[in-house]
């Protein structure tokens, strides 16, 4: 099975990224509410690979009409729990990033947030996923996608952590290969020992250029954090806005 269908159904993957908050998803929604800059009435977004929905409700809570779509049964119960409040304003859907089951030109912008570009083997597979949001982009529509920076990754990879979360110790191995960050993840807990993986492909922000002419987006802004920082090798992250090419 898939590392990603093993790993993000375990609720200890929730409680790993805890520190992945609402005052970073907030940060996030404000940057592409400022450089998209369309009234949140006049817009249908998509929260693609949602996870526990943090962005989807901030997204909800500035009055966006909002589709979230996750693969993770867990992470959609937990993203349940969080947009309740705004069950009105938020759609959740089991969806497959390759495979939308959205009309085409749908939405006004797509948000693809925290690194949820990258899990499948082959980069024909990655970048298949662009074309499909592409396809459910209305036009002029805008692709938010947040990645990490390969090249501050690679310079300042961290080869092994150990944490305590809930009782359990957490240990993590990473390591670069075929340009590809993988990830080794035990959790022992009661004497009991499981395993899990995450593996991400290495694109640059060249790779992501030719994604996204390939499949008639272009690429307008790029930032190196949340705050809307310039872009440069050491930033830590690498957030794209590319807008649909008629």
């Amino acid at each position: 099975m898939s590392w990603y269908r093993t790993w993000f159904a375990d609720e200890l993957y929730m409680d790993l990224y805890a520190h992945r908050d609402g005052s970073e998803a907030r940060q996030a929604v404000d940057l592409f509410e400022s450089v998209t800059g369309a009234a949140a009435a006049d817009r249908r977004v998509l929260d693609l690979a949602c996870g526990s929905g943090r962005h989807a409700f901030e997204l909800a809570r500035r009055g966006h009409r909002v589709a979230a779509a996750d693969l993770s049964p867990t992470l959609l119960t937990a993203a349940r729990r969080k947009t309740r409040r705004h069950a009105e304003r938020v759609a959740l859907v089991r969806s497959d990033m390759r495979r939308l089951p959205f009309r085409s030109a749908s939405f006004g912008a797509v948000l693809q947030l925290f690194t949820a570009f990258g899990y499948f083997r082959t980069d024909e597979e990655n970048a298949s996923v662009i074309g499909q949001v592409r396809g459910v982009l209305a036009p002029g529509g805008w692709y938010m996608l947040d990645f990490l920076n390969s090249a501050q990754l690679r310079g300042q990879l961290v080869p092994d952590s150990e944490q305590h979360i809930g009782g359990a110790q957490v240990l993590q191995e990473r390591r670069i290969r075929d340009d590809r960050v993988e990830k080794r993840i035990r959790i022992i807990r009661d004497g009991r020992e499981r395993i899990f993986r995450e593996s991400v492909r290495l694109f640059t922000l060249d790779d992501f250029r030719r994604m996204f002419q390939q499949h008639r987006l272009t690429l307008e802004h790029v930032f190196g954090d949340y705050a809307g920082a310039p872009f440069d090798a050491s930033s830590p992250r690498c957030l794209m806005f590319a807008r649909t090419v008629e």
